[in-house]
């Protein structure tokens, strides 16, 4: 094995650059970490305006997006994720199919609204309207109609946060390009 030692004026380089390297590593790693909080700030601000534009989704839709930066190993991850199990169904669009048939409640069944039709408190009873057939539970107290019943319920795409999330993180190389110049004329 060969040891190569360079000098420049008088002093070996290697120290030098350790030197130097550490430096730009603290300003590389504060340029990351700069970008990154953008990353986030603008996922949560354009995927958050993107949920509450995309019909009634209220606070616990918009809050529930969250997005969260983690280091180790050497590595920065942004990670978005989303309180509600079922985001991605209004994410993607889907087709809920009923086992036989799907209950719905009725806009105008007040106490029926989050209540599935097996929990709903008092008997319900099942009809089938003839002009088309429709199969309904009405409630056997007041014997109004509570919910009706699909053999399936396509959900449409609504949301387009995997989308914001992507495109933000292209973004990542400029925010990064910026946040170095910034750290770099902090130490100017």
């Amino acid at each position: 094995m060969v040891d190569v030692r360079l000098y420049f004026e008088g002093e070996q380089i290697g120290p030098r650059f350790h030197r130097g390297t550490v430096r730009q590593r603290t300003a590389v790693l504060s340029a990351v970490r700069l970008a990154s909080k953008r990353v986030e700030e603008e996922t949560l601000k354009q995927g958050r305006a993107n949920i509450a534009g995309a019909g009634n989704f209220g606070n616990r839709w918009t809050q529930g997006l969250h997005v969260t930066i983690t280091e180790g190993g050497g590595h920065v991850r942004i990670e978005t994720t989303h309180d509600v199990p079922y985001f991605m169904v209004h994410q993607r669009g889907a087709i809920i199919r009923g086992k036989p048939l799907l209950f719905i409640p009725f806009s105008f069944a007040t106490d029926a609204q989050g209540v599935s039709a097996r929990d709903y408190p008092g008997s319900l009873f099942r009809v089938q309207r003839k002009s088309d057939g429709l199969i309904m539970l009405l409630s056997a107290g007041d014997g109004e109609p509570k919910y009706f019943g699909k053999t399936q319920v396509k959900i449409p795409k609504r949301f387009r946060v995997v989308e914001i999330a992507t495109a933000v993180a292209r973004k990542f190389s400029d925010y990064y390009a910026a946040a170095l110049k910034a750290v770099g004329s902090d130490k100017e």
